[in-house]
């Protein structure tokens, strides 16, 4: 963990399905005028580059996998915070996501037809075609076994967990003398299906990395 240098800009990974909502709120409330996003445009015209500036906070999904990461967007900025969730939750949470409002949106502009490979039939399904966390894609840096500590050492001022998301902006507001702010839960989905046990086990095993990173964050933060 580094401290926050205000005379810097810093970046606010939203790592899908985590929360990155609710914090946006919290950020735009902080930050004001110095608060910028980095999001798919109209169209998914790829985000505008901002100039960047003393107190800057960039909020938004910096994927690497689609040229749009932190390094290759902005090599120059070295400090961020994130929310971070159990890669399993992540998933399970995407799926009810896609299931609820996503499917919709995408079969209306044509980017999904009836019955193709991903326009998953259940849960399961969802699972088998889709096995990966992608939760290092949006990590500052590319990073492995070998330098994932280091990363998370020498990067990061602050890093939340979505299921303890009030306690630890409370904590992050105290770090860095902001006014408390109460986290208004956006984008929840119902879940009305159960992974079979089977692909739960397969997932967990294929993932080890990513649950490994959650374990070493939560140690990290004392969360």
């Amino acid at each position: 963990m580094i401290e926050y240098n205000p005379q810097e800009p810093m970046i606010s990974l939203h790592i899908p399905k985590c929360g990155g909502q609710s914090l946006r709120r919290t950020l735009t409330g902080w930050f004001g005028p110095r608060f910028k996003i980095h999001y798919y445009q109209q169209y998914n015209a790829m985000p505008p580059k901002h100039d960047l500036e003393p107190g800057l906070c960039i909020h938004g999904h910096f994927n690497r996998e689609k040229n749009m990461g932190a390094d290759q967007y902005y090599p120059e900025i070295k400090q961020f915070i994130t929310v971070v969730r159990d890669p399993l939750e992540i998933a399970l949470s995407y799926y009810f996501f896609w299931k609820r409002k996503d499917r919709s949106r995408r079969l209306s502009l044509g980017l999904l037809q009836e019955g193709d490979e991903h326009d998953y039939r259940n849960i399961d399904d969802f699972f088998v075609k889709m096995p990966k966390s992608h939760l290092t894609l949006f990590l500052p840096v590319a990073i492995s076994p070998a330098n994932y500590k280091d990363v998370l050492d020498r990067y990061f001022i602050w890093i939340g967990f979505t299921e303890e998301l009030q306690e630890c902006i409370d904590m992050f507001a105290s770090r860095l003398n902001l006014p408390k702010a109460a986290i208004e839960h956006i984008n929840d989905s119902p879940r009305d299906e159960e992974l079979s046990p089977s692909l739960k086990k397969k997932f967990m095993g294929e993932n080890q990395f990513e649950f490994e990173i959650i374990d070493y964050i939560r140690r990290q933060y004392g969360y």
